[in-house]
């Protein structure tokens, strides 16, 4: 009978130890997946492509989910010749002395897909290219119009010469923000950045 009741009592300690260690296991698996719940999207416009490559490289780094910021009329070639005095990103830029100030906000054909995708994510990358020191006007059609509240914002710009300068703070000023958005300074890269650049980039965001 002792005998029974010690194998029993056995039996029943290594039943306990393996439920125990079961749910330690699951614990450990939902904090796991808690750490990588938030969703992340990367928001490009690319005028001449560098900016969506680096975009691309963003993705892969993040596993974020990739969206084109595509203006309602599309800039051809003739548009993007800034040597141009008529061309059409000249008559944006010599709108005002900013495009913080100006009014000419160029309409984004998906911006209602964007919306949808920013209101699911928690880590927003909005990536540009640098005209006359700033962002593109349409990314103040971006900023203006998509509520970024509560979310974590990492600016990217591309440029052949140019730093970020203060295009991403001016982004900010018009930005529909909150108290709890992250804003963080972001970066520039001269043309288009190696994956492992990305990464190391990424990485130190410690997001």
């Amino acid at each position: 009978m002792k005998t029974m009741r010690k194998k029993q009592f056995r039996f029943a300690s290594f039943l306990l130890a393996f439920v125990l260690a079961f749910a330690l296991a699951n614990t450990g698996e939902i904090a796991a997946e808690a750490k990588t719940t938030e969703k992340t999207v990367i928001l490009y416009f690319s005028a001449t492509g560098t900016t969506k490559k680096t975009a691309a490289r963003i993705k892969k780094s993040t596993k974020g989910q990739l969206i084109e910021i595509k203006a309602a009329d599309p800039y051809t070639d003739a548009d993007l010749d800034w040597t141009d005095d008529d061309s059409r990103v000249t008559k944006e830029h010599e709108s005002a002395s900013s495009p913080a100030k100006s009014k000419v906000r160029p309409k984004i054909r998906n911006l209602s897909a964007i919306k949808k995708a920013v209101k699911k994510a928690d880590i927003v990358y909005i990536g540009y290219p640098i005209w006359w020191g700033q962002a593109p006007h349409i990314l103040y059609s971006l900023v203006e119009k998509v509520s970024l509240k509560g979310k974590t914002v990492i600016p990217f710009c591309t440029s052949m010469s140019s730093g970020i300068g203060s295009s991403a703070k001016n982004l900010k000023k018009k930005a529909v923000i909150s108290s709890k958005t992250k804003w963080l300074k972001g970066r520039n890269f001269f043309d288009v950045p190696s994956q492992k650049t990305i990464n190391k980039w990424v990485k130190s965001l410690e997001l």
